[in-house]
């Protein structure tokens, strides 16, 4: 019984992931990045900072790859570019997917791609909002 009682305290110890959130912090005092990881690998949300303290990017990991919408900010706040993020378990690295759409710093759509199996299909917009021709 004894030992029974030992089993069931320390188990949970090893079976579950270790979960942390890391801060990282500029000169001036204003945030950096926080990070979440399990068992050291980045695991949960992200998010990168501009030295003025303004949000630079924010998006998720699963066992350390980038995995599902990221958005990237200019230093006024506007979205800079969105879109998501996938991966295989065997793959090395993470892959755009999807529509990705990247803005002009004012917030008007830059331009629009369509990523299916790799390939990129892009569209450039005038600050207007018109299509440009794809020799531009």
């Amino acid at each position: 019984m004894k030992y029974i009682l030992i089993i069931f305290f320390i188990l949970p110890l090893f079976s579950f992931a270790q979960h942390k959130v890391i801060l990282n912090y500029y000169d001036n005092g204003n945030i950096l990045s926080q990070v979440h990881y399990a068992d050291d690998l980045r695991d949960g949300s992200c998010r990168n900072y501009h030295i003025n303290g303004t949000l630079m990017d924010e998006g998720f990991y699963i066992n350390g790859k980038m995995s599902g919408l990221w958005i990237s900010y200019y230093n006024n706040g506007n979205i800079k570019e969105k879109g998501k993020y996938s991966h295989k378990n065997n793959n090395v690295s993470s892959f755009k997917t999807g529509t990705w759409t990247t803005y002009y710093q004012s917030g008007e759509i830059s331009s629009k791609s369509k990523i299916v199996n790799g390939k990129e299909n892009r569209k450039y917009y005038n600050k207007e909002g018109e299509l440009l021709p794809n020799d531009c």
